[in-house]
């Protein structure tokens, strides 16, 4: 190999080396002016949130439950599985009075495992939480690298978001998209613990 193609080999290990390390998050519309976007699979040591499907679930399929909190819309046989289908506009505290809920109503399928050690795969104390957060609409999963953008906080574009989300990131169109933290969304919408 010659010094020339070396110094091209170096050079181009330094760039994969310094690469934004990109993840997989699905971008969706929880009002017409809200585009938002949830990690597809994000995990700690001993938390992790996965998308673990979309569903287009008919309203008549979801059995209302009485004496719930107004964004849990109700439950639905998933898999045989009860399902606990939650308004994720009204769980975040947005105006929802316009909302027409007479069509089908995208769910995103999101599922909360936790583990004292996520890496020891011992499953003897895991917890696994499913519910489905009803939005308006589902685009598409796509790869973003938040590390590489700048997040500025959310309170000067929805200040009562601030609990749920991880910051809005700016596409390079200059489109703000809502980054989404699915384990406070889990957390406010703890279900299995009132149940």
């Amino acid at each position: 190999m010659n010094a020339a193609s070396n110094t091209h080999a170096r050079r181009s290990a330094s760039v994969v080396e310094s690469a934004p390390t990109q993840q997989q998050f699905l971008r969706f519309t929880i009002q017409p002016d809200l585009v938002a976007l949830m990690e597809i699979d994000a995990h700690t040591q001993s938390q992790r949130q996965q998308v673990t499907e979309l569903l287009n679930i008919p309203l008549d399929r979801v059995v209302p439950m009485p004496h719930l909190p107004p964004m849990v819309m109700g439950v639905y046989n998933w898999r045989g599985e009860i399902l606990w289908i939650v308004d994720l506009a009204k769980l975040l505290g947005l105006d929802t009075s316009a909302r027409n809920y007479r069509s089908l109503s995208p769910t995103i399928v999101l599922t909360s495992i936790v583990d004292g050690d996520l890496s020891s795969g011992a499953g003897e104390n895991r917890s696994v939480k499913t519910i489905g957060l009803v939005v308006d609409a589902i685009a598409e999963i796509e790869w973003y690298s938040l590390a590489t953008t700048h997040i500025p906080a959310p309170s000067h574009i929805y200040p009562e978001l601030s609990p749920w989300s991880r910051g809005v990131w700016q596409s390079v169109t200059g489109e703000n998209f809502l980054v989404l933290d699915g384990r406070s969304i889990f957390d406010r919408a703890d279900l299995h613990a009132d149940v």
